[in-house]
């Protein structure tokens, strides 16, 4: 064998890595990255909401993944909402035995937990997805209530606006420091509705469009052509359960590309 061909086999040696060890390097880095974000978000002001994303602004790399993932294409903000809810843990538990079918001997050794606890971790936050999923609504009924909902906060039919949400209705805002919003959750149909026509006040320019945001057919509001809010609903029963609210700047940079 000559120079050029034993230099051939060898780079073809180190390109050749196998998919389980990428995998394994893949998620302790996600870890990592996942333990170190929930520490800063212990500094965060006010609420912590996932960066919403507009349709066909990211492109995610095939992956072969098996046929029960719950996960769709678009990471639906209900979705990512229960996902950051899990700890690191139970978040790398869950997506390397549904996405990527490792078994729990390989996932033991990427998180550091028994064989047991790698079970109860994955099996909790699967039942923790496939909950929320059981509560999707139809697209076209999730459109036909935020289109409603949009309309009674245009028009400052209180009334209206308040017969559209869950009793039980949770607001969140996130302004992360940078504008202002709310620091904590407000809840109730009657609090959230006044909550959303008063924010609506101060900012008599605000225009707003329907557009799909993570999947879902949500609200995008600008002043002049600055995208400054994005609002994601969950609808549940055509009532609307939650209200995400993101304003923080930082978290609107896919939005105002040009």
């Amino acid at each position: 064998m000559d120079e050029n061909q034993q230099e051939d086999l060898s780079i073809a040696e180190v390109i050749e890595v196998p998919q389980v060890r990428l995998t394994h390097v893949a998620a302790h880095i996600s870890l990592d990255i996942l333990d170190s974000a929930r520490h800063r978000r212990k500094l965060y002001v006010g609420e912590w909401l996932p960066e919403p994303v507009p349709d066909g602004a990211t492109t995610v790399a095939s992956t072969p993944v098996r046929a029960s993932v719950t996960l769709d294409k678009s990471g639906k903000t209900a979705l990512m909402v229960v996902l950051e809810s899990l700890t690191p843990a139970a978040r790398a538990a869950f997506v390397l035995r549904d996405m990527f079918a490792l078994s729990f001997g390989e996932i033991v050794a990427i998180v550091g937990r028994t064989p047991q606890m790698c079970r109860n971790l994955a099996s909790s936050a699967c039942r923790h997805v496939r909950d929320r999923r059981r509560q999707e609504t139809a697209s076209d009924v999730h459109t036909r209530i935020v289109t409603a909902f949009w309309a009674a906060c245009d028009t400052r039919d209180l009334a209206a606006l308040v017969s559209l949400l869950d009793p039980e209705a949770t607001t969140l805002s996130d302004g992360g420091g940078k504008v202002r919003a709310a620091l904590k959750p407000i809840h109730g149909a009657d609090r959230t509705a006044r909550f959303m026509l008063a924010a609506l006040l101060q900012y008599p320019k605000l225009e707003a469009t329907l557009q799909s945001v993570n999947g879902k057919t949500g609200l995008v509001l600008r002043h002049d052509t600055t995208v400054s809010g994005v609002v994601s609903f969950h609808v549940r029963s055509e009532k609307i359960t939650d209200v995400w609210l993101v304003l923080n700047p930082d978290k609107l940079r896919s939005w105002n590309r040009s």
